[in-house]
């Protein structure tokens, strides 16, 4: 997908006109007759602001470089398991309850078109 694409996609699903389909994490979800090929979706808005933070910075990153950017194309997009930080709430009697924070790494690659 090209670069100027994908940040209009975000921009709409952070709008919440755009769908983006669940392929995987779909069972307790409904299904959307606006959908075109998928059933289940939704607007991750808090995750798509996160993935256009990286991918204007990737954008930044390109332009620094010298690159094209209307000619940039989103090559590679992961997100992979991050740090868990481990802090603990404390309760009565000596308890505590385990509050972790898990962490996400997320890398994007872009390819100059010619």
């Amino acid at each position: 997908m090209m670069l100027d694409k994908a940040i209009e996609l975000l921009e709409e699903v952070i709008d919440e006109k755009a769908w983006i389909p669940y392929k995987r994490h779909k069972k307790k979800r409904a299904h959307h007759s606006g959908m075109k090929k998928w059933h289940t979706g939704g607007h991750p808005v808090k995750a798509s602001q996160r993935i256009l933070k990286v991918i204007r910075n990737a954008e930044a990153n390109a332009d620094n470089k010298g690159l094209d950017i209307d000619r940039l194309r989103v090559m590679h997009a992961a997100a992979h398991r991050g740090r868990t930080y481990k802090k603990y709430i404390e309760r009565a009697f000596g308890r505590s309850t385990p509050y972790f924070e898990n962490t996400t790494h997320v890398e994007i690659v872009l390819e100059e078109v010619s």
